[in-house]
Parts: structure tokens; C-alpha cells; sequence
């Protein structure tokens, strides 16, 4: 009788453990679902798509370039930037990686930690908003533009998680494009020279190096950005040249200090979006 006492004790122990735990997992779960829609809306609602080539401009001799393209097109944002400072008046920007659920607005404050747990929409988030480093210039860009989101985690692949893609190689070959323009310029296509899984306790690299005194410090700086790059790079970066960091965080090497990196160089008109629909 004892016995059986205590094996009802532990079932229902177990029941009631169950059911707290799916309580909250529904809870995360629905969470979840709710920070994802802030943006499915906000994409739906500011911005369209439209399939448009990749061409060469005049007089530049691309076709190499293009070859490495799989697709004949890539998706090219429209942004309503209007719409969207009178939503939230710290947008500076859009990001888009073509092929990905990377698609967001881009929000800049005064400090690297405002937009770590507040969404778009001002309210407290999990997901927080892709947010460029406030040091950083969006009207004249600095040699170096740094924006940073989260990595979800497990279960999740909105924000940045995605961009843990680009440790294949596979991956990284063709996802080489990426969209960053400002509220003040369309920027159009950034390829993508490098990534980096980043111990951040390594003294010897800082990829927030925002200002640069020279063009010699800037070049020594890309120089340990092709070594540490996991992936052999098919392009020069020139000192006239700007780079678009993504940044998110990636525990899977180094814990808590780890950050993963892709780094992209403006084409600077090798690749320009044309503004009419594609036929």
C-alpha cells in the first residue's frame, strides 16, 4: 500500500511537471510567434520585392562576377523610409540577404544597447532590432559600417541566426550578395568577402574599429580580416572601399565571447539595381 502511494506521489509529480512545462513552453512559443509577426508585418506593410537583374554597369567589365551568380535575379527591397521614420524616428536603413529570412529594418541610437530588447515598434522584445553601431556615419558612411541582431538560438531563424549559414562553404558561395541601403542612398549590393568566428578576449583584432588614421591602418586592419576569414576570399579590398559588418553571436566555439562575422564590400557600381520591374 505504501508503495503505491508513493508511485501515485511521483505520477502525479510527473503530471505535474508536464503540464508546468508545456505552460511555458506555450508561452515562449507564442512569444515567439508574436516578436516574428512585428516584422512579417512590418515587411508586408513598408516594403515590396522586385525581381530585378544584376547588370553590369557601363563600361565595367563584370562578367566573371556575374558567372558566380546561380540565380538570373536576385530580389531587390523597396523600402517606404517615409512610413517607417514615422514609425520609429532611429530608422536609418534596410538589410536584406536574398534567399534568407534576413529582411528588417535598421534602427541606430546612442548607445550599442537600446535595441539589444526593444523591437521596432518601441516595445519591450526579445528579438530587440538589427541596430547599427552608433559611432557610425549612415549619411557618410564610415570605412567601416557595423550592425548588429541577435542569434535566436535553436528553434528559431529569425534575426541574424541564419547567418551561421555561411560556415559552409556551400552556403557562402552562393549567398555572396547582400542589400544595405540607407534613408539617405540607395547603396544597392554588397558581396561578400569574408566570415569570421570571432574570440572576442583576441587583443589582436577588433572589428569594431570604426575610425580609421590612415589608409595604412585600415589596410593592416583587412589584411587580418582575410587570415582570420574561414573561407578564401576571390577579391581585393582597396582603401577607397566600405565594408558592411553583420554581426550576431555564435556560443557553439568560444562561449559567451564568441561573435560571428560576415564582412561585405559596397560593389560601388560593378552591380547596380535597376529601378523597373523586370520583364
Amino acid at each position: 500500500m505504501k508503495k503505491r502511494k508513493v508511485l501515485l506521489a511521483i505520477i502525479a509529480l510527473l503530471i505535474v511537471t508536464a503540464t508546468t512545462c508545456g505552460y511555458y513552453f506555450l508561452l515562449d512559443y507564442n512569444a515567439a510567434q508574436e516578436e516574428i509577426s512585428v516584422y512579417t508585418h512590418i515587411q508586408a506593410k513598408y516594403s515590396s520585392t522586385t525581381n530585378i537583374p544584376i547588370h553590369e554597369a557601363d563600361g565595367d567589365d563584370s562578367a566573371q562576377d556575374l558567372e558566380e551568380i546561380p540565380e538570373a535575379h536576385l530580389l531587390y527591397v523597396e523600402v517606404d523610409y517615409e512610413a517607417l521614420l514615422l514609425m520609429n524616428s532611429d530608422t536609418v536603413g534596410w538589410i536584406a540577404v536574398p534567399d534568407t529570412v534576413i529582411n528588417y529594418p535598421v534602427v541606430q541610437a546612442t548607445n550599442n544597447t537600446k535595441y539589444l530588447d526593444i523591437s521596432f515598434e518601441g516595445k519591450r522584445s526579445g528579438t530587440g532590432t538589427p541596430f547599427a553601431d552608433y559611432r557610425n556615419d549612415m549619411e557618410n558612411l564610415d570605412a567601416n559600417i557595423i550592425i548588429y541582431a541577435h542569434n535566436m538560438g535553436a528553434g528559431r531563424s529569425d534575426m541574424f541566426g541564419t547567418l551561421l549559414m555561411y560556415k559552409e562553404h556551400e552556403h557562402y558561395a552562393t549567398h555572396r550578395y547582400i542589400q544595405f541601403d540607407t534613408i539617405y542612398q540607395r547603396l544597392g549590393w554588397w558581396k561578400v568577402v569574408a566570415v569570421i568566428e570571432l574570440d572576442t578576449r583576441n587583443t589582436d583584432f577588433q572589428y569594431q574599429h570604426i575610425y580609421f588614421q590612415d589608409e595604412a591602418e585600415f589596410m593592416d586592419w583587412v589584411a587580418k580580416v582575410m587570415m582570420l576569414s574561414i573561407h578564401d576570399t576571390d577579391m581585393s579590398i582597396s582603401p577607397n572601399d566600405n565594408i558592411l559588418i553583420l554581426s550576431t553571436c555564435d556560443r557553439s566555439k568560444y562561449g559567451r565571447y564568441g561573435r560571428f562575422l560576415i564582412l561585405a564590400v559596397r560593389t560601388s557600381g560593378h552591380f547596380v539595381p535597376k529601378l523597373e520591374q523586370a520583364q
